[in-house]
């Protein structure tokens, strides 16, 4: 079978249990029915970054098994406005190119935390003063944190901002990728001890939670060494420390 992105042969694989289709070309992944809501956040990384190419086919898609056409989604009440899945209606499966796939499975983790959080019964309240008490201290609370949040967030260290730093080669492709607890542009600066080269690459030019950069120009055989760069609107930075590039 043929990956509906670039036409490549598509190689089948069991993932958390899941029976799929991977194009270790340009990164798609093609999930029987549901299977691309049972295979965790890891195992969509892990999928997303193994490719050769990032190139992209705009074309209409078909689906790999019976050849009909793919139907895309995007911005639904499950998928974020900048994913788009494509869903076959007559086997009911689901192809994601590889950015696409790792953002869905975030997001959905991230929503699925959140009911799980919010779903908790709430104790029982004994009077409406008890509540009301509870309600002007979260928001007191909330007016606090956002006030102090807006004057000093920038004096905390870039590096209690930054999390969940994951980097992995592909070929050659170099995959980069962290997480912040506020919306930032980002930016990082690699430099090439064996070589004395400076590279710099833009990775949001608006502020976000998530950063990823994909880029072939580092050599990864090099000692490279990174400084992760964060900007807020008004234009405030904090730097990461020099660190020694290590594949995870």
């Amino acid at each position: 079978m043929l990956c509906p992105n670039c036409k490549q042969k598509l190689d089948s694989d069991v993932i958390d249990e899941q029976q799929l289709l991977h194009c270790s070309n340009c990164g798609g992944t093609f999930f029987e029915e549901n299977g691309i809501n049972r295979i965790t956040v890891k195992s969509a990384q892990s999928l997303s970054s193994d490719l050769k190419t990032t190139e992209f086919s705009t074309e209409e898609k078909q689906c790999p098994k019976d050849q009909s056409l793919l139907r895309p989604a995007s911005g639904t009440e499950n998928i974020p406005p900048d994913v788009t899945l494509y869903f076959c209606n007559s086997c009911k499966g689901i192809f994601a190119l590889p950015n696409d796939l790792f953002i869905f499975k975030r997001a959905q983790s991230a929503k699925i935390d959140y009911f799980k959080i919010w779903r908790i019964p709430l104790p029982s309240i004994r009077s409406v003063a008890v509540l009301s008490v509870f309600l002007f201290i979260s928001v007191l609370s909330l007016a606090t944190y956002l006030y102090w949040q807006n004057q000093y967030a920038y004096k905390i260290e870039a590096e209690d901002l930054i999390k969940n730093n994951y980097v992995t080669v592909s070929s050659r492709y170099l995959f980069f990728t962290f997480t912040t607890d506020l919306p930032l542009k980002s930016k990082i600066v690699f430099s090439d001890k064996t070589t004395g080269q400076t590279i710099a690459k833009i990775i949001n030019l608006e502020p976000d939670t998530f950063h990823q950069l994909i880029t072939s120009e580092i050599n990864i055989n090099n000692e490279i060494y990174y400084q992760i760069i964060i900007f807020d609107e008004r234009g405030r930075e904090g730097r990461t420390e020099m660190k020694r590039l290590e594949i995870n």
